[in-house]
């Protein structure tokens, strides 16, 4: 990539700053940023769960972080229309197929490799119950502290009558401020750190989304955020805001999720209910028959440990595996604190049903992630907030 742009550039052009300007006078401006990673990095190789073997952070990657930040707080250029969305989309960051090359020249140098975090050293680099989609069936996923990088970003000024630097200005903002690098970054995976950067308020970042987003004007089911979209930036460090996420969705008497004790939420018993097998000691007695917890994301496995119970069901949409959850939550700043929560608007579940699993036995049945008033009474860590996203967010 870096030969194709000095072929196409270095013998013709002269320097006006970040500008380059062609002989044939078209203008292209070169950005450079530096980042360091706040937080462990997980996957973002071409293998699963695993860092790349030659470049630990990818320019293919980082153009499809772009391209779905990009998305999240512009995608309402498209004014509603899917079709409208990709072919913006396609004219910013390229698509597959004849003449669907990018204008965007993105270039990575790793700075730092960074140092493969051991199971020993899990406990300090990550918090368990974030970690635990990391183990394997054998062995934990590796992660990697102290990953540095340098972007390079070349482009045009202008595609499709938009002002290319205003649309990636946005883009990168928001993937600064709301994303990482890898996988799990919703969870606070891969957190960037410019070089440079202050920490911003939840005022700056609001006034942010008031000069890049709108109300209104994404597709349907198109994940977004608009100047009245849910943010807070709590003082908590990462591994805090972890641990009151794990204790508000394992929520149990006596405020500890790992003491025992019958869960406050009705997923358990329901599946009891569902399936017609208990513990002598656990028959279903909860007085809400829904999935709530469905809306920080699917599949869900519930796995139950006592003899009498249920064998392990999934909770996932029909006509798909995974939904992304809405909650997003990363560190800000150096020590991990503080801390910015988001939550997506659009569609939970979109064009889908949600189904309840049981391969081992081949069955499935029709369930409901979708509380009442009442019902959200009825659940202690809800205070009556009938969307747990939320829920969880106003109890910070």
């Amino acid at each position: 990539m870096r030969r194709a742009f000095q072929e196409a550039f270095s013998p013709r052009r002269k320097e006006e700053g970040e500008v380059l300007v062609r002989r044939d006078g078209a203008r292209v401006l070169a950005w450079e940023r530096t980042y360091t990673l706040l937080t462990p990095l997980f996957g973002g190789g071409v293998e699963p769960r695993e860092a790349d073997p030659v470049s630990v952070v990818r320019a293919t990657e980082v153009r499809g972080h772009l391209r779905f930040w990009w998305r999240v707080l512009r995608g309402w250029r498209a004014g509603g229309s899917l079709e409208r969305l990709w072919e913006l989309e396609s004219a910013l960051f390229g698509h597959a197929g004849e003449g669907g090359a990018s204008p965007l020249s993105v270039e990575v140098e790793v700075l730092r490799e960074g140092e493969k975090v051991g199971i020993a050293q899990y406990g300090r680099a990550v918090q368990w119950y974030l970690g635990f989609p990391l183990r394997g069936d054998k062995e934990w996923a590796p992660v990697k502290e102290g990953v540095a990088f340098r972007l390079r970003l070349r482009f045009p000024e202008r595609v499709e009558g938009l002002d290319l630097r205003e649309e990636l200005e946005a883009a990168l903002w928001a993937w600064e401020i709301f994303g990482g690098i890898g996988a799990r970054t919703r969870r606070g995976f891969g957190a960037l750190l410019p070089q440079g950067a202050r920490v911003p308020g939840e005022e700056e970042i609001r006034g942010k989304l008031r000069q890049y987003s709108q109300k209104a004007g994404w597709p349907e089911g198109v994940p977004h955020l608009t100047p009245k979209s849910l943010v807070r930036v709590v003082p908590l460090s990462w591994r805090e805001l972890a641990e009151r996420y794990q204790a508000f969705r394992q929520a149990r008497p006596g405020g500890n999720p790992r003491s025992p004790g019958r869960s406050y939420w009705p997923e358990p018993d329901e599946v009891r209910r569902l399936t017609g097998r208990h513990a002598p000691n656990h028959p279903p007695r909860h007085p809400v028959h829904k999935f709530p917890r469905a809306h920080f994301g699917l599949p869900i496995i519930f796995h139950f440990k006592d003899r009498g119970d249920p064998s392990d069901t999934t909770l996932r949409l029909e006509e798909a595996d995974r939904r992304a959850s809405p909650l997003l939550f990363r560190p800000l700043g150096e020590g991990q604190k503080p801390c910015v929560v988001a939550v997506l608007e659009g569609a939970r579940f979109p064009g889908g049903k949600l189904i309840l699993e049981d391969k081992r036995n081949g069955r499935t049945w029709d369930v409901d992630p979708w509380l009442t008033p009442e019902e959200a009474q009825e659940i202690r860590v809800l205070g009556g907030e009938v969307d747990p996203v939320l829920a969880f967010v106003k109890s910070l």
